[in-house]
């Protein structure tokens, strides 16, 4: 393969040393430096400085062709889609290689936000490649702003709460958007339009999602200076992040129409440990906090708002499931000495392991599985000697490795793991 001759016999004598004893083995992840990425969380994980103070927005641990982890062998390098190419039989298991062709089937993330994410959904897999084709047929390359459907997959994904998170997700229960609507006097206009029904949400929503600027404006304009006037918001209310998303994504003369979504999705904070899941078509943003994601290997986003970046509220539209519901949040199970997050995907589960100073924790032969340490100190024995690793480390454990880990301090690791 190219990334075996493109290096020094030492590097392919060391891969291959690897693929003949699999082995635990630390990764190097690398940081994505969104505009809405926290300054301070990530840095002080990983022991850096951040003086310049970019902003660090996700932390991604996994084999995604846009931003792969580097796994070290013998201190060597190499990206963690190419080795995983060279035996995925043998890292991943037989079953998943064969599920997922070769690859990796999930991306795990560090997620830290300062300010609000787009209005945004996931594809299904029909949509996801439907949409990719498409693009294809136009012209548009795979690394345009322009471009939606990056790959044919699709995107559920779970997050898990280390700080206190804001979140829209969902469409609020249909009795709840008609009291609410009622209590905004700027938008007397539009509450006749609203009618309690799944379809009559749906109609409601594409009124909004697509009325003329000059209408947003109308609506929105009035609304956000009275909640100015009024004074100031703890990051409780929901007020605190529409004002800060107006600052961000509204010009001086135009509002951005996705203010209009903070009145029609469920807003809570998750607690740290609790988690919540986004299947393909739920209408979702992330308003601000830190958390761990873990997600299928796809990197597919469809934006209708609060953003810079490309909007597509038509494909948008044909994505989202205008399903009415209570806010869903996920609480762990405890299962053999650690804790999963039960969600019914076929790509991951997301596990964590907490342990203190002194225990001592026997991996027995998990499948294929990335982790990384979120607190302490840690020794890791496995078939080929111990391996320390410390707060922000992460490493990758091949398929059915059984290992020791020794806690020599209060330990926290998170484990996004192939299903078995």
């Amino acid at each position: 393969m190219e990334v075996l001759t493109n290096h020094t016999l030492p590097l392919a004598s060391a891969i291959q040393s690897f693929l003949r004893q699999p082995r635990i083995t630390p990764l190097h992840c690398k940081v994505q430096h969104y505009d809405w990425g926290d300054f301070d969380f990530i840095p002080r994980l990983l022991g850096i400085e951040n003086s310049e103070q970019k902003p660090f927005a996700e932390l991604w641990i996994g084999a995604h062709p846009d931003l792969p982890a580097d796994a070290l062998i013998d201190g060597n390098p190499i990206p963690l889609n190419q080795l995983l190419a060279q035996q995925p039989g043998r890292l991943l298991g037989s079953a998943v290689a064969e599920k997922f062709s070769g690859e990796l089937p999930f991306l795990m993330k560090i997620l830290t936000a300062r300010q609000p994410l787009s209005i945004q959904v996931h594809p299904d897999k029909q949509q996801a490649r439907t949409g990719y084709e498409q693009e294809n047929r136009l012209g548009i390359p795979l690394d345009s702003p322009r471009r939606n459907y990056r790959d044919v997959n699709h995107k559920p994904e779970l997050l898990c709460a280390l700080t206190p998170f804001y979140v829209l997700r969902g469409f609020r229960p249909l009795d709840e958007i008609t009291k609410l609507l009622e209590s905004i006097p700027e938008w007397k206009g539009l509450r006749n339009e609203f009618h309690p029904t799944e379809k009559g949400l749906k109609s409601f929503y594409y009124r909004l999602m697509t009325m003329p600027q000059e209408d947003v404006n109308k609506y929105l304009s009035p609304l956000v200076e009275r909640l100015r006037q009024q004074g100031t918001y703890p990051k409780s209310k929901l007020e605190y992040w529409l004002l800060k998303a107006d600052e961000l994504y509204s010009s001086s003369a135009n509002k951005d129409r996705g203010l209009f979504s903070f009145y029609l999705l469920n807003f809570f904070c998750l607690q740290p440990g609790e988690a919540i899941f986004l299947p393909s078509g739920v209408l979702h943003t992330y308003l601000g906090g830190a958390g761990v994601e873990i997600m299928a290997n796809s990197n597919n986003v469809i934006r209708g708002g609060l953003t810079k970046k490309h909007v597509d509220v038509q494909a948008l539209l044909a994505i989202v499931k205008f399903i009415s519901e209570q806010p869903q949040k996920l609480l762990p199970v405890t299962e053999n000495g650690h804790e999963s997050y039960p969600v019914s995907v076929e790509e991951f589960v997301l596990r964590r392991l907490q342990l203190a100073s002194g225990e001592t924790f026997v991996v027995e032969k998990f499948p294929f599985h990335v982790a990384i340490v979120l607190q302490g100190n840690l020794e890791i024995t496995g078939n080929t000697g111990a391996l320390t690793f410390h707060r922000g480390d992460s490493y990758l454990a091949p398929h059915g490795q059984s290992y020791r880990i020794q806690a020599h301090t209060d330990v926290d690791i998170f484990l996004g793991c192939c299903r078995q």
